[in-house]
């Protein structure tokens, strides 16, 4: 099970690190701000910083805390918080990750709650973000630090193998049927748009993950947040993940064409990479896998016991079953 930590297990670590706050801690004890299925996210004074701890073990983290780290540090200013410092806790001869970053204001909003306006100021922002180019896809560190890094390619259709091929044995019965029947028309709509996908020569560090309860909005500044999946990749993936066709819950909002079109536009507007049609191709195609991925993952979650789904997220997955079911109908 996910551990849950205490205000006094935050307060001590906190205070373990002075150099984290730049004043000593107030009295007042830590509160925390936000909980996901890997970490926990706790504010021990007002004004930050936010300091995110693991929930699991390091080893059965989905990803590398460290790289979250860099991609923070790599990102323009602006674009998500400052990285400020991390440490291992052990627990029960465990090592349990911690990362303390600058605290972001703002709020996470609804989808109904995005305007069209505020769209457009998300696309200048992960315009901005993907200026950070380089020659080949991989992990932020795995590629920024190497001296001469060789260029690369992306495989679409690798990418949704690796997804059926990691969630099919976890679902058994009905749920697995179910899924399965997506897995067919999705490696098929793969195969098409993969070539695409690979003729890409240059590749931008990405969030990875920008669903919308990954965005805090302060005013009209929309601020990514939690970049556990950050990478060097495809920024059209970026753009996919606010919504579509394909849309669930608060992570992913229904988007009109007219919508996705006018998002697209204001990113090229404000010098993202790419042209308008085919940024669309793609965007649409990370989505769609992703929330194949995503359900499988809800209803792995839905039918274990010692997990509980929340009705949210038992809605969301009905969402996602629906909508990318419609999505691959339609290609």
């Amino acid at each position: 099970m996910p551990r849950s930590w205490t205000g006094q297990e935050v307060a001590e670590v906190v205070a373990a690190h002075p150099e984290w706050l730049g004043a000593p801690l107030s009295a007042g004890e830590p509160h925390r701000v936000g909980r996901g299925e890997s970490y926990e996210a706790w504010l021990p004074a007002p004004a930050g910083p936010l300091v995110r701890f693991a929930r699991r073990p390091i080893g059965e983290l989905p990803a590398d805390p460290a790289e979250e780290v860099a991609g923070m540090r790599l990102a323009p200013q602006g674009v998500g918080p400052r990285p400020i410092g991390a440490d291992v806790l052990w627990v029960d001869d465990e090592q349990y990750p911690v990362v303390a970053q600058e605290f972001v204001p703002g709020r996470v909003l609804a989808p109904i709650e995005w305007t069209g306006a505020l769209r457009r100021v998300l696309a200048a922002q992960l315009a901005t973000l993907h200026t950070v180019t380089y020659p080949r896809p991989g992990s932020v560190r795995g590629v920024s630090q190497a001296l001469d890094p060789e260029p690369g390619r992306l495989d679409f259709a690798a990418e949704v193998d690796g997804i059926i091929d990691h969630w099919a044995p976890r679902l058994p019965g009905a749920p697995g049927e179910a899924w399965a029947a997506l897995c067919g028309p999705m490696q098929r709509y793969a195969a098409e748009v993969a070539p695409e996908i690979a003729a890409l020569q240059e590749f931008s560090l990405i969030h990875g993950d920008p669903v919308l309860t990954n965005i805090v909005v302060d005013g009209n500044r929309p601020v990514l947040i939690d970049w556990e999946w950050t990478q060097i990749g495809d920024p059209a993936r970026d753009l996919g993940f606010i919504g579509g066709a394909v849309h669930a819950g608060d992570w992913y909002a229904a988007l009109t064409d007219k919508q996705i079109t006018d998002l697209l536009r204001a990113y090229v507007s404000a010098g993202g990479r790419g042209e308008v049609v085919a940024l669309r191709r793609r965007r649409d195609a990370w989505l769609a896998a992703e929330g194949l991925a995503v359900l499988a993952y809800l209803w792995w979650v839905d039918a274990d016991p010692a997990q509980a789904i929340t009705p949210a997220n038992r809605s969301a997955a009905a969402d996602l079953q629906r909508t990318v079911a419609a999505y691959l109908a339609a290609w």
